[in-house]
């Protein structure tokens, strides 16, 4: 019985492994260059594996998913239709740009909702690290789902970058239940709204004055 019950359990363990392969092979087609790290982070709090950090990197060594500097998974690169939005709240997108001062680079990180092209939310500060990209976010979600947008059909739309792909973001953007949308690789047109967004706040605004400093360009930002 004891054999029986350990060949069973090898089974629903094996099983369990092509499963969880199917989806990293997956998710490696549209970010390629993803480490095991994300590659965790994303089953962990969107498809809700439970499963290590080591596992991950065991099945995804063992098949030949481990991102190399010249790693031929370049090729499984996709474009992906960018989505359309028909109504408010249901795609916003996320981004951040910068602007030099007298006394060091201003950070500016932009929440839009791409139906009303409306600035739900944004941070200024002088860095930019995934807790100022969740601060634009709460920002966005405290005006807009004052009791909560679980349940709204809710979908941010981001680039590949360090902040929107850190633990940290995306675990809270699966607690806060927004489905995270990330734009294929080398393809910044995927976020096309939000980018334009950023050059009208350049041309309207930022490139228009000499700052004296940070401060004033923050306020003026903020106006």
């Amino acid at each position: 019985m004891k054999a029986g019950k350990l060949r069973g359990a090898y089974k629903a363990c094996e099983e369990r492994n092509r499963q969880v392969v199917k989806l990293i092979t997956s998710l490696k087609s549209e970010h390629p260059y993803w480490g095991y790290r994300r590659i965790w982070a994303n089953l962990k709090h969107f498809y809700e594996v439970n499963i290590s950090p080591n596992t991950v990197y065991a099945l995804m060594s063992k098949h030949g998913l481990l991102s190399k500097k010249y790693s031929k998974n370049k090729a499984l690169r996709v474009i992906k239709s960018k989505p359309q939005a028909d109504r408010p709240n249901q795609y916003w997108g996320i981004d951040m740009t910068k602007v030099l001062t007298p006394t060091g680079w201003v950070y500016v990180t932009v929440v839009l909702d791409w139906f009303s092209k409306k600035v739900v939310g944004y941070h200024i500060g002088l860095q930019s690290k995934a807790c100022d990209w969740l601060s634009a976010l709460d920002m966005a979600l405290n005006r807009q789902f004052p009791d909560g947008a679980r349940g709204k059909g809710l979908s941010l739309v981001s680039d590949n970058g360090c902040q929107p792909t850190s633990v940290s973001f995306m675990k809270s953007c699966g607690t806060l239940g927004i489905k995270q949308i990330f734009t294929s690789f080398c393809n910044p047109k995927g976020n096309a709204e939000t980018e334009r967004f950023m050059r009208t706040l350049k041309e309207e605004c930022a490139w228009l004055v000499e700052w004296k400093n940070a401060l004033e360009l923050t306020e003026a930002l903020e106006k």
